[in-house]
């Protein structure tokens, strides 16, 4: 029984490293991975990184090509779409169980976020900005008794959170994010759920970055062949 403890730990941990490094982009879209190497750089057999792309195969992070391997997913706008739509059905619908449930504590807890996101903001740290973003509204989710929507969130929005860490790099985009964060605290305090929820609303469909630019800029992180004109993310 210990045994199988022990390779269940390596295997999430092989997993959860290599998410990491897909999300926040060090394991570029389109680059190739090999299990030979990934094995040799963590220190680990074959099998756990196998049972790794296995996973982040059946989330769309990776995908296997013939006679190149396996290689980490382009970001695909379509898919980036409906990832949003996702995350702004649960997100809107978690605000009234969460001002029912919450505490004082859960309002201190929010306010450290802020202030973490207004120094990660100032250090330029783009990757722990939208860290911080995703734990702030995961205590949404979890004050609320809605932990499997929240892991359903994590679970199928790769390609929205690749694409978010792009966004914050614009200076205007993570300063609008922020006061919008600071807004919806500030609502939720007052208890006005109705006004949280519209703000919520403008958070997830605030046009900061157009898709277009992005594309311009970073041409070979996306699928190829997509059509970006006119369509824009939130910034959520």
């Amino acid at each position: 029984m210990k045994q199988k403890r022990m390779v269940g730990t390596v295997q999430e941990a092989v997993y959860e490293e290599l998410k990491k490094g897909i999300m926040t982009l060090k394991l570029e879209p389109g680059c190739e991975i090999s299990t030979q190497e990934i094995a040799k750089k963590l220190n680990v057999s074959r099998t756990p990184v196998r049972e790794a792309f296995i996973r982040l195969q059946r989330e769309g992070l990776v995908e296997s090509i013939p006679q190149r391997g396996t290689v980490v997913s382009r970001i695909d706008l379509k898919r980036v779409e409906q990832e949003r739509f996702i995350r702004e059905c649960l997100e809107l619908a978690v605000v009234q169980p969460f001002l029912e449930k919450c505490t004082p504590e859960h309002f201190a807890m929010l306010h450290q976020f802020l202030e973490e996101q207004r120094q990660f903001c100032r250090d330029r740290n783009f990757a722990e900005f939208v860290h911080s973003d995703n734990r702030m509204h995961k205590l949404f989710f979890t004050v609320a008794g809605q932990e499997l929507a929240w892991d359903t969130i994590s679970n199928v929005t790769g390609h929205y959170y690749r694409i978010r860490i792009l966004t914050v790099q614009n200076e205007k985009t993570i300063q609008g994010t922020l006061r919008q964060h600071e807004e919806i605290v500030r609502l939720m305090e007052e208890g006005r759920s109705k006004d949280a929820r519209e703000e919520m609303s403008v958070h997830v469909k605030k046009l900061n970055y157009e898709k277009m630019e992005l594309v311009q800029q970073n041409a070979d992180y996306f699928v190829s062949g997509e059509e970006p004109t006119g369509l824009q993310i939130g910034s959520l």
